[in-house]
């Protein structure tokens, strides 16, 4: 390939390693996002209506963004298929054996191709409308998106070392 002569492979190992790094931390903050936010460690006099009054009646609930939600679990299982060492190989021949040979090649064809493209529209729906994890989002998408561009040439100059 053309970056396994231009790449020394302790600098590709190293890129690779700093993308897989990068691109969690957004995701798990994201994920954290979607968790109810805790009550105040104390309860604190005040002259409205009591806690109890409000988490029983809540005038503001929080809206989830339920295609957000969405798209940061593709995002994540795209993440997650890019991850050197996850037996891809036994669950490709495990699908294998439950399609045709012509649905097989279109169904892995057209997975990856979602996996791909997933990531951007995430970074891109994130950018376009707001909501409770965007800037996690948009910063995972295009991590996640240049790992899926980047690593097959990384891994190529890693192999060849």
């Amino acid at each position: 390939m053309f970056a396994t002569g231009l790449i020394d492979h302790r600098l590709a190992l190293l890129a690779l390693a700093a993308l897989l790094i990068a691109a969690a931390p957004p995701l798990a903050y994201a994920w954290a996002r979607l968790l109810p936010e805790e009550p105040p460690p104390f309860e604190v006099a005040a002259a409205g209506p009591s806690a109890q009054d409000l988490a029983s009646n809540p005038t503001n609930p929080a809206k989830k963004d339920l295609l957000a939600v969405f798209l940061l679990a593709c995002v994540t299982l795209s993440y997650i298929l890019r991850f050197p060492g996850l037996p891809v190989a036994a669950a490709l021949q495990w699908l294998s054996a439950l399609l045709p040979a012509d649905y097989f090649r279109w169904t892995v064809l057209g997975g990856r191709w979602f996996f791909v493209v997933v990531p951007g529209v995430a970074a891109a729906y994130s950018a376009l409308r707001p909501n409770p994890m965007r800037f996690a989002l948009i910063a995972g998408g295009l991590l996640v998106l240049a790992l899926w561009v980047v690593s097959p040439m990384l891994r190529a100059a890693i192999a060849t070392a």
